[in-house]
């Protein structure tokens, strides 16, 4: 007889697949239809290469919601989420005219909270850094101009302990519209192929293989 525990953690990476897979796939392919050009915000703080590279290689994003350490991450994020008495997922989206058409950015915020509003980005790590990501506080910044607020935080749950940053400063219409256009790969050269999962297939990569 198959452990109880099995099947629960199998539905724990089953559900990651579609939340973070499937849903935004279909929902790209929705937009695509309409004629509108879809991005979520973490494409927008990344490689651009990366949305290329799912696309060739599906099999390794799917691999990558297996991630012992992308599990517990997904496992804090419930618990604080039932803190914060936030039952749903946090989808926003937001459109944009350029001059080559429409596009609709969307982000999955982690937690709202339910006073205040303000918008609460969860990470876990196993240490804890003196400083916010640089990607992380770009991440925000494109939240804030997602819900139009003004002040967010970036909470960093570890085994360390927990650190909060306040980031204050939304992203503009003029430099969402700049990461969307600009094919920056990496984005961060100083560590992003590192942990690319795909540096391997990319001719891209600053990484050196023997």
């Amino acid at each position: 007889m198959e452990e109880v525990s099995v099947k629960r953690i199998d539905q724990l990476f089953f559900e990651m697949k579609q939340k973070y897979i499937d849903g935004r796939e279909k929902l790209r392919e929705k937009f695509e239809k309409e004629g509108k050009k879809l991005f979520f915000v973490h494409e927008l703080c990344e490689c651009s290469e990366k949305r290329k590279m799912r696309l060739r290689f599906p099999e390794i994003e799917r691999a990558t919601t297996y991630n012992p350490r992308f599990a517990l991450g997904q496992l804090v994020e419930e618990a604080l989420k039932q803190r914060f008495k936030n039952s749903d997922d946090n989808i926003y989206m937001k459109g944009l005219i350029t001059d080559d058409g429409l596009y609709i950015i969307s982000g999955m915020i982690d937690i709202i909270d339910p006073e205040t509003k303000t918008p609460i980005e969860i990470k876990y790590q196993t240490s804890l850094q003196k400083n916010p990501h640089e990607h992380h506080i770009l991440q925000m910044r494109a939240y804030l101009w997602l819900l139009n607020a003004k002040r967010g935080e970036i909470v960093y749950v570890s085994p360390e302990g927990i650190k909060i940053y306040a980031v204050s400063e939304p992203l503009t219409d003029e430099e969402i519209i700049a990461l969307i256009k600009e094919e920056k790969a990496p984005r961060w050269p100083e560590w992003e192929c590192q942990y690319c999962p795909y540096q391997q297939f990319c001719n891209k990569s600053v990484v050196k293989h023997r």
